[in-house]
């Protein structure tokens, strides 16, 4: 198979993701994988498509699968943590952008957009099932990496008037889980 034939499918099945037609976008990346199997680009593609299709299940499929091969594939990592994210399965996007944080370039979007997603499901976690005093740490130290770095976004005063807010009403470290409702 041609580099170009190759291009053809990834070109073709990011134009359909552009335009909002999914399940085109699927097709093409599904057909880019059969004719080059061990490409993970279309398989990190497919696994995007099918996240904004609400389809999790079948998206974490296809991008472990690109993780066995790539443990260190940088748009695995993002598209699972997001998939997670949009699926509440906040404790699982932690991880994932856990793990993509140190391989993203600190200068780009996606480091600070990785921050906020760590420090917004680490909130979600505090009102559910709780937080240690390390992912408290770990929450606060990725909400103020955000703020560094996006200290005129449209949400910094919130997320500002939060960290304090919190701050304030911290349990003692001997506190093993902090559920603050």
């Amino acid at each position: 198979m041609s580099c170009l034939a190759q291009e053809d499918y990834l070109e073709k099945g990011n134009t359909f993701l552009d335009k909002g037609q999914l399940s085109k976008a699927e097709r093409a990346f599904r057909d880019g994988i059969k004719a080059d199997p061990t490409n993970l680009i279309y398989q990190c593609q497919l696994g995007l498509t099918l996240i904004q299709q609400k389809k999790f299940a079948a998206s974490e499929i296809v991008l472990q699968q690109v993780l066995k091969n790539d443990s260190n594939n940088v748009a695995a990592r993002w598209y699972s943590g997001i998939g997670y994210f949009e699926n509440t399965q906040d404790r699982k996007s932690v991880n994932e952008f856990l793990k993509a944080l140190p391989l993203i370039d600190k200068q780009s979007g996606q480091y600070y957009s990785a921050n906020w997603y760590i420090g917004k499901c680490y909130a979600n976690l505090l009102k559910t099932e709780g937080l240690t005093y390390a992912e408290t740490d770990q929450m606060f130290a990725s909400y103020q990496e955000y703020l560094r770095l996006q200290p005129d976004a449209e949400d910094a005063a919130t997320i500002k008037a939060y960290i304090e807010h919190k701050k304030a009403r911290r349990p003692p470290a001997n506190v093993k889980i902090w559920v603050d409702l």
